[in-house]
């Protein structure tokens, strides 16, 4: 019950054991094709979907370095772990990277970010959607509609949102978003997927400085994704058929149904915390449906109780992150997670706190679940 990597269908894990094919062959390029056009569905984009072998962390440097020269003036918001990895990535890739940085928890206030842009001639804005250090959702339609007005480019990291939680990219503005195999598409980590607009490919095309990578290049991989019986670097095929399988079942559920059980979720479990007594960290207005953030109580020991979860229940959660490490724990609702993993985990941190002498009503955390999910 980690925010990533989540768990895996049965059914994905079972494709990732098909014999390997050939990287170039007639039958696997058909495969990747089926892959890219379901991710199109995904990303409601009709841009150029690019899954590589890598993590997210690949992602934000493919999305960056295709859009980015040394010496551009980037805007990054900031209100987490990740927020400040993004920003970072685009300075070591030689922007001149401005900061909007908000408070853990919340999120970017769109007149503020239009004021901002208006004060230099920036060429991108980029955000986080949901920080998976805070659980926070950053408004990123009004975002894309105000990068837009600024004609910036809008790049947007979404790892811990795609599949899971509402994201539009083309009729949001957005020109660039990258996400990760391992968290709401529900596949093992080792997929980076990276999506590009028109803007942002006439931005790589355009591009006056050396690219500063070679296996992320767009222009050596778009005649791949075309044409995929044609090369330039292996695929990782086991990976894709894992991928492939999972966007079938996304699509099969349909998003809006898929975005509507993880709100069901994400709400149930956010009553249950409040319920036995616990704070969250993020107001229920920002809060996003893929993760949960919530402060301990006090004198309750963080490393014991997660110990406890995992030793005595079988159910592992994330410590905080940053400035929140040792005070908070964040549970992950998203992908394939059911009402019934998240009583079990209800269940399991009641127990654990019973176990360090906080002192609440047992069963309460289950009975607001229970009420919230009728």
């Amino acid at each position: 019950m980690i925010p990533g990597p989540t768990n895996v269908d049965p059914a994905v894990l079972r494709s990732l054991a098909r014999p390997t094919l050939s990287h170039v062959s007639p039958t696997f390029a058909a495969l990747l094709k089926e892959t890219v056009e379901d991710l199109r569905s995904i990303f409601k984009t009709a841009g150029l979907v690019l899954p590589l072998a890598g993590s997210g962390t690949l992602g934000a440097e493919v999305a960056l370095s295709n859009i980015i020269e040394p010496g551009d003036e980037v805007l990054a918001i900031s209100g987490g772990y990740f927020g400040d990895r993004l920003a970072e990535i685009a300075s070591i890739l030689g922007a001149n990277v401005d900061k909007i940085s908000l408070n853990w928890g919340s999120v970017a206030d769109p007149v503020a970010v239009e004021k901002k842009l208006s004060s230099k001639d920036y060429k991108a804005l980029l955000v986080v959607h949901v920080d998976t250090s805070t659980g926070a959702a950053n408004p990123v339609k009004e975002l894309g509609r105000v990068a837009k007005g600024k004609n910036v480019l809008f790049l947007v990291d979404a790892v811990c949102s795609l599949g899971g939680i509402e994201l539009d990219m083309d009729a949001w503005g957005i020109d660039v978003c990258f996400t990760g195999s391992q968290k709401a598409l529900a596949v093992p980590p080792g997929l980076m997927i990276a999506a590009f607009g028109s803007d942002a490919i006439s931005a790589r095309e355009k591009r006056k400085s050396r690219m500063g990578t070679y296996y992320g290049d767009l222009k050596r991989w778009t005649p791949i994704i075309e044409d995929p019986t044609k090369y330039f670097a292996t695929h990782p095929i086991n990976m894709i058929y894992g991928l492939n399988k999972s966007c079938k079942q996304i699509l099969r559920e349909g998003l809006q149904q898929r975005f509507l059980r993880h709100a069901q979720t994400a709400a149930a479990f956010r009553a249950a915390m409040r319920g036995i007594g616990l704070r969250l960290l993020c107001e229920e207005k920002y809060a996003a449906n893929t993760l949960t953030v919530t402060y301990y109580p006090d004198k309750v020991q963080d490393v014991e109780f997660r110990k406890t979860m995992n030793d005595k229940f079988g159910i592992e959660i994330a410590g905080g992150l940053g400035p929140l490490k040792g005070t908070t724990f964040r549970v992950g609702h998203m992908g394939g997670v059911n009402r019934q993993d998240l009583l079990a985990t209800v269940g399991a941190i009641e127990a654990a706190l019973l176990g360090q002498a906080y002192d609440f009503s047992l069963g309460s955390g289950t009975a607001a679940a229970l009420k919230s999910l009728s």
